[in-house]
């Protein structure tokens, strides 16, 4: 396990330097979608409160929640340390960097966003577990109902670093019937640019799938994405940099 932990961080080193295949592949915009396609379902009630974007890339989802919430004092980590540095380095000291992932979080925060992410994981129910005890309320975003090209159920596999799981609706429902969680919400949606159609591409895609019916060809799908909302029950909190400072 811990050599493909070793194998993730190289990887994941090499994609965030500056000529790295993450910018080559559209991965700053692909962050920015993400966060921009979340709002647009999700809000947050007050203006004051903690939030830490999990698995953060070079910052583009962190800096959108600190312009969106001003008063919101937001943190973000990636267990890259070439990607936190370059994101503090362009988003200043108005977001709190730091290194680490799941089993460093030290600090506990109202809010914990985690934006593809856990597909990557074949024990994403425990790095969930873990999370649970670190926030009010765990937002988690990742691809839904993604199938292999062959139209199978992913597999998880503990030595690859590729997208693991096949997340359903009832993904999360273990953390309610554990006692974890009070409530588990969840919200498909499309996030054109990022993993999903634009309206060219649904109207190309609709008259592409009428042919392939007619010819007995497979259906092809929209990549869509899920949020599950998951509001934990309340606990008491520490200081909200506590840890990580």
């Amino acid at each position: 396990m811990k050599e493909k932990d070793n194998q993730f961080l190289d990887y994941l080193n090499d994609a965030f330097e500056p000529d790295g295949i993450w910018e080559k592949n559209n991965g700053r915009k692909q962050t920015a979608l993400f966060a921009y396609y979340f709002d647009k379902v999700v809000t947050f009630p007050g203006e004051k409160f903690t939030l830490l974007d999990l698995g953060c890339a070079l910052g583009e989802a962190a800096d959108f929640f600190s312009r969106r919430y001003p008063a919101a004092l937001v943190s973000a980590t990636d267990v890259s340390d070439i990607a936190i540095s370059r994101a503090r380095e362009e988003c200043g000291d108005h977001i709190h960097f730091f290194t680490g992932g799941f089993g460093t979080i030290r600090s506990f925060f109202d809010v914990i966003y985690c934006s593809n992410v856990m597909e990557h994981f074949h024990d994403f129910e425990e790095k969930t577990r873990e999370l649970t005890t670190c926030c009010n309320r765990l937002c988690i975003m990742v691809p839904y109902n993604e199938h292999t090209r062959k139209g199978h159920k992913l597999k998880p596999d503990p030595n690859s670093i590729m997208h693991q799981i096949t997340f359903l609706e009832d993904s999360y429902d273990f953390l309610v019937n554990e006692g974890l969680a009070e409530s588990v919400d969840t919200e498909i949606i499309s996030c054109p640019g990022a993993w999903g159609w634009s309206r060219r591409q649904k109207i190309t895609h609709g008259i592409d799938n009428f042919l392939r019916r007619i010819t007995g060809r497979p259906h092809i799908y929209e990549y869509l994405q899920i949020i599950f909302d998951i509001k934990m029950k309340s606990k008491e909190q520490s200081s909200p940099l506590q840890g990580i400072l």
